[in-house]
């Protein structure tokens, strides 16, 4: 069974959302386990692969979460906006 775990910089970016932005991305985050490797089932939270092992999640229109498979873990990288992640991940190319 996978788990998310979130790293230093993902829970820092976590604590500049709004109370209900905060509890958007927890709801995503408990359901992304369940729903990773199955299509279906992750259409609704708009999984997607970016580069070979990062993956992004959306929660609503404006927040991103990006991910990392480690073995049975779902690493949180870093949350943001769409610039927010593509910025991330230019910096880390």
């Amino acid at each position: 069974m996978l788990s998310v775990v979130a790293d230093k910089n993902s829970r820092a970016a976590l604590a500049k959302f709004t109370p209900e932005q905060q509890a958007g991305v927890i709801a995503v985050l408990r359901q992304l386990p369940a729903a990773f490797g199955r299509p279906h089932a992750h259409t609704g939270l708009g999984v997607r692969q970016l580069r070979r092992g990062i993956f992004e999640a959306r929660v609503g229109l404006q927040i991103r979460i990006l991910f990392e498979r480690d073995g049975d873990l779902l690493v949180v990288k870093t949350l943001g906006t769409h610039n927010d992640i593509r910025r991330y991940l230019r910096e880390r190319a």
